[in-house]
């Protein structure tokens, strides 16, 4: 579980979502000395100013960066029936402008400072925050708080966004997930408001007036309700002298105590099946649990890890890779600060819907009465510390973990003391809390099936499946220092690369290893092989099953999978830095011996058959692969990364092994290692251990030719009904080395973000979409560049007119000097803030070397990004967007919308 933090699934944070994070125990393992629980806090400081605003200030100098938040002790949850959805409208509008910055103007002023801003609302707590370069820490603070203190709520502004909120309330319509986690957060609760969707609904969001939302923020937005808190590389004593300035006029008023009707307990077990338009099985089975703070939380965490968290986790062990009844599981206890529920998700066939439930009720009723082994319970401990110290590599994720503790239980010490009781966590205490919450009177079961499929659940039958049997309990059988050193690039006699880089800050490292593959290199017939055998890498060597591989990589709480893209496929991994040396031969087995067996080969190709399936549930990959189909209808970018039903079925294992070894050769594999290691000692180790993959004369098969320039406009339509109509215009695009890649990454830039023309014109002044972005691919042939937007059906043809307007401005005008310059700062400081945890960057350099543009690439592209001139603009924008030469593509109800193109 992640105790502190997790929402319930689909009903997570709304607008953009809360970062799920786990605060967890650490343990002390017999060979290494552990991260200790004070460092949580350690280095941090936290003031009472006059006011009553909290302020926790700590200092980190590990990266050019820092992470401002306020939290705001308030959420949906402190609403009234009629305020439903005021909390989130208010989060919307925040941004929309104080008496110093006008609408778009507080977005505007961080991207331009190489940062992002957002919001999220959650039922508990509503936060804001900043991701800055360091060096306009100050630029942070002042607008940040300048928009919690002083924003206007305009009255025609208040309007406007109301149509955007419609239009995500509308979008979460179209998610089956979310639909039924709307519908079993009503059947779990029956007084209490977390019953309510954050969002609210339509009818309480078209009558909320400004009137209502200054009552609300004059009542719950007091200095003594938020929290700030700043985690970066900045000065302690002149960062709360700038705060202490910013809030001096924010009046001292008390913070007011949430009252919330009590949810009586529940007695009986309660259900709800629907069948919808899905094409697969959504299940989930919930049970209440206290709030977070109460004793039970801990145990609670090890319980969720041991049913739910990871591909060895008994859930997922049983249901998915020994019988194969379930396509997902997964999930565990969702703490709130009122009492919560322990849930889980899973998505299955229709056929399996009662075996899955059996299944998941003996693992249930096992567990409330054997105890777990000390192993398993060692296991979920070290999972713990792995994921606390992964959450700690970026200065967001710091200051994320002081500010929950802080505002959610009072103190942020507290996150000190809950380290140190959940080590006392006994296989006893997870018997005992699995037996008091884990009862069949305490369940309710929620499932969502494709329209036409007979389900006959009766009550009895479910209580008989999730009723335990009584019976006796039967016990079944680095610390890092500080400091980063450059990247080294070292090519090895079998021609292969190794890239490493130290960087001994926390005990962790991150590996990647790639080849040059994916779609691109996949033969017509064979579409999806890449992706197929992505997923096969870890399923089986000749000397390790596939659950031998999963065991052991969650023994060490680390992670090991294949990827797969349009122009590579590879192997991701990290490991605690006490297990490098072991990871590193796991890794190195998987890459040179992956043995593709068939009984594996066949789990997998359901899970893809099924996520196919699945894409009719989700509008926007439809709408994706649509583009790219009508885009490179002749090139192997046209066609989908996961392939089709028909030839994901006609794939033989000796077609995933001839597929493989035509691409996995040393000259063509490039293998990175970022973190707590010694470069002197792994270079050698590394060398010994792919001696055996030796240097081959094979050539990388056929590539296409790049795909001829667009001679007319090409439109699509594919119906699927629905509350809105997705849409993407966009046009061929640049390659990775060509001269106009970083001027249109600065034409993206503009375009995209809240800071951009497109939020700026068809959301914030016209109301024509929540969701609207614009977005660019360079491939290593060719590439794509278009915008992307979800609206009303009925405003289809206005929303598609207002895109081709800004995309013609930007072609026929360019940017102006202050875009240009704003674009620059945004992209390159995003770049940074992307780049701060160890995977980010092994990442970036294998597939910078791979691509032919050098490990050590990243210096060059800042400095051509800054290069670039307001003439460089327009040169490459008239390239790329070319009147009449588009493609056009939507999905959503039967379109009655016009092509429109403006000049």
């Amino acid at each position: 579980m992640k105790p502190f933090g997790k929402t319930f699934r689909g009903m997570k944070s709304v607008r953009y979502g809360a970062s799920r994070f786990l605060i967890c125990s650490v343990i002390l393992l017999c060979c290494v000395t552990p991260l200790s629980a004070a460092s949580v806090t350690d280095g941090a400081r936290k003031f009472q100013l006059d006011n009553g605003v909290t302020v926790i200030l700590k200092q980190d100098d590990s990266a050019p960066v820092a992470a401002i938040q306020v939290w705001v002790k308030t959420g949906s949850a402190n609403e009234t029936e009629e305020e439903a959805g005021i909390t989130h409208l208010i989060e919307h509008m925040i941004f929309k402008g104080t008496p110093s910055k006008k609408t778009g103007e507080i977005a505007r002023t961080i991207e331009a400072s190489g940062g992002h801003i957002n919001a999220y609302t959650s039922f508990d707590r509503t936060v804001y925050y900043v991701e800055i370069a360091s060096a306009q820490f100050d630029t942070g603070l002042d607008v940040l708080l300048d928009a919690v203190q002083h924003s206007l709520f305009d009255t025609e502004e208040l309007e406007r966004e109301k149509e955007v909120v419609l239009e995500e309330y509308r979008r979460s319509l179209d998610i089956p997930e979310s639909r039924l986690s709307r519908a079993m957060m009503n059947l779990c609760y029956t007084k209490h408001p977390y019953r309510r969707p954050i969002i609210g609904y339509e009818e309480t969001i078209r009558t909320l007036d400004r009137k209502a939302i200054l009552n609300y923020v004059d009542k719950w937005y007091t200095p003594a309700n938020m929290v700030l808190v700043a985690v970066g590389d900045f000065d302690t004593e002149k960062a709360l002298e700038t705060i202490r300035d910013l809030v001096r006029n924010f009046p001292e008023r008390p913070g007011k105590v949430p009252s919330r009707p009590e949810e009586p307990a529940q007695t009986a077990l309660r259900k709800i099946i629907k069948n919808d338009k899905v094409q697969q099985v959504y299940l989930n089975v919930s049970w209440h649990i206290p709030s977070l703070t109460h004793e039970d939380t801990y145990p609670l965490n090890v319980l969720e890890i041991i049913l739910g968290k990871g591909k060895s986790s008994r859930l997922y062990s049983r249901l998915k890779m020994n019988a194969n009844l379930v396509y997902s599981i997964g999930g565990g206890a969702y703490a709130f600060a009122d009492p919560g529920l322990f849930s889980l998700d899973a998505t299955l066939s229709p056929d399996n819907i009662g075996a899955a439930l059996g299944a998941i009720g003996k693992e249930i009723s096992k567990i409330t009465r054997e105890q777990v082994s000390e192993s398993e319970l060692t296991k979920a401990r070290t999972i713990a510390e792995a994921d606390f110290v992964f959450d700690m590599e970026d200065m967001s994720g710091q200051a994320r973990t002081l500010a929950f503790f802080q505002t959610m239980t009072g103190d942020m010490y507290n996150a000190d003391h809950y380290l140190d009781n959940l080590k006392k966590v006994t296989p006893d205490d997870i018997v005992r809390v699995a037996k008091k919450y884990l009862r069949p009177e305490n369940l309710s079961v929620g499932i969502l099936a494709p329209e036409g499929t007979a389900i006959a659940l009766e009550d009895q039958t479910i209580i008989s499946l999730f009723t335990p049997v009584d019976q006796a309990p039967s016990p079944e059988g680095v610390e890092g220092t500080e400091g980063q050193k450059k990247a080294v690039m070292v090519v090895l006699p079998n021609s292969m690369r190794l890239i490493i880089k130290e960087n001994h800050r926390l005990p962790e490292v991150s590996i990647i290893g790639a080849f040059l593959g994916g779609t691109r290199l996949e033969k017509p017939g064979k579409w999806g092989i890449s992706n197929f055998v992505g997923d096969m890498l870890t399923r089986g060597t000749k000397e390790r099953t596939a659950s031998e591989i999963v065991s052991t990589v969650e023994s060490w709480a680390g992670s090991l999978s294949g990827f797969s893209g349009r122009n590579s496929i590879g192997v991701t991994a990290k490991f605690l830095s006490k297990d490098l040396y072991a990871g590193m031969e796991l890794l190195a087995d998987v890459v040179l011996n992956v043995a593709f067996p068939q009984s594996e080969m066949e789990k997998v190709r359901d899970d893809i058959l099924a996520d196919i399936k699945a894409k009719k549930d989700r509008p926007t990959a439809q709408l994706f692969d649509l583009f790219y189909k009508t885009l490179y209808p002749d090139y192997p970018y046209g066609h989908p990364l996961t392939g089709t039903t028909e030839t994901i079925r006609s794939i033989t294992r000796s077609d995933l092994e001839e597929w493989y070894y035509s691409v996995a050769i040393p000259s063509n594999f490039v293998l990175t290692v970022v973190g707590d290691l010694k470069k002197d000692q792994l270079i050698p180790y590394v060398k010994a251990l792919f001696s055996t993959f030796l240097s081959s004369e094979k050539k990388l098969p056929h590539i296409a030719p790049a795909p001829a320039p667009l001679a007319e406009a090409r439109e699509a339509h594919q119906n699927r009904p629905g509350a809105q109509t997705h849409l993407i215009i966009g046009y061929l695009g640049v390659d990775l080395k060509s001269e106009d890649n970083p001027p249109m990454a600065l034409v993206k830039t503009s375009l995209a973000g809240q800071g951009g023309r497109l939020f700026s014109q068809l959301r914030d002044k016209q109301s024509l979409a929540y969701a609207i972005t614009a977005f660019r691919r360079p491939g290593l042939e060719t590439g794509a560049f278009g915008a992307y937007l979800a609206c009303d059906p009925n405003k289809t043809a206005v929303a598609t007119a207002a895109v081709f307007e800004e995309l013609n401005k930007i072609r026929e005008e360019g940017l102006t000097d202050r875009e240009l310059v704003e674009a620059k700062s945004y992209l390159l400081g995003n770049l940074l803030i992307g780049l701060q945890t160890n995977g980010s960057q092994a990442m970036q350099m294998t597939l910078d070397e791979l691509y032919g543009l050098g490990y050590n690439n990243l210096p060059k592209f800042i400095s051509n990004i800054n290069a670039v001139t307001l003439d460089d603009i327009k040169r490459s924008a008239r390239k790329v967007i070319v009147p009449g030469k588009y493609v056009l593509v939507t999905v959503g109800p039967d379109k009655a919308m016009p092509p429109v193109e403006t000049e």
